[in-house]
């Protein structure tokens, strides 16, 4: 996105960007109790019927190679896998009062504190200080909102448009109402050509698929994302 903003093929018109995170749920039958957990190296011993397997889709999936493409040197291999209902309704919540950007915020700070320093994404302490953190939310609203079931049938919904879609891997990217590209860690030149595509055609992407059914405004989508703003940077974290 940065190359295609910062380098516009018509001087003086770069392209803007929104993003609207989807959710999808990876393990859709985990308790979405707080005392459930077990471990990633667990749940991918048991999805790939063994270590054999497993070692087989490590290879093809090549996580650490891509991860180190893009500065991530270490994948906690151990982490603690749980429900991700939590997380992704919060980065919802976030979406709709603080906007796309704060938005993008919270969810690099969540990837970081799951993938890497290996935390329980079902945490809602953890979840309530990253929101406070990263995107400025009050403590006790976030508590009050993770504690009901707001943003439950909304998430529901999307999952209804994504299997309709045809969508079951991440990531996928959909542009607007435009195209959905191929599931996967896509590279920075396969993006960079599809977002030139819309670029050339002078059209852009300005619709969502989702937004409507993830009870997002269209204007809070209308802001573009402030890149490079929604780096998070980590703190050290003891225990």
């Amino acid at each position: 996105m940065q190359e295609v903003r910062e380098r516009p093929m018509r001087s003086g018109k770069p392209v803007q960007f929104s993003v609207l995170r989807v959710p999808f749920f990876l393990e859709p039958d985990y308790d979405t109790s707080e005392d459930f957990q077990e471990t990633n190296r667990e749940r991918l011993l048991r999805k790939w019927s063994g270590a054999a397997g497993f070692a087989a889709q490590k290879r093809r999936h090549g996580l650490k190679e891509r991860g180190r493409e893009v500065g991530i040197e270490h994948f906690d291999l151990d982490r603690v896998a749980s429900s991700t209902l939590a997380s992704h309704r919060l980065v919802q919540w976030v979406t709709k009062r603080k906007g796309v950007t704060a938005a993008e915020a919270l969810y690099s700070a969540l990837n970081h504190r799951h993938f890497e320093l290996g935390q329980k994404l079902n945490d809602r302490r953890m979840l309530v200080q990253v929101a406070q953190e990263t995107a400025g939310v009050d403590p006790a609203a976030a508590e009050a909102f993770l504690a009901s079931e707001e943003g439950v049938a909304e998430i529901n919904e999307a999952q209804q448009m994504l299997r309709r879609l045809g969508v079951s891997g991440i990531p996928t990217l959909v542009l607007g109402a435009k195209a959905v590209l191929p599931s996967g860690a896509l590279s920075s030149e396969y993006l960079v050509q599809a977002f030139r595509q819309l670029e050339e055609a002078s059209e852009g992407a300005p619709d969502s698929v989702f937004a409507e059914a993830l009870g997002v405004p269209l204007e809070v989508l209308a802001e573009p994302l402030a890149l490079g703003e929604q780096r998070y940077e980590p703190v050290a974290v003891a225990g």
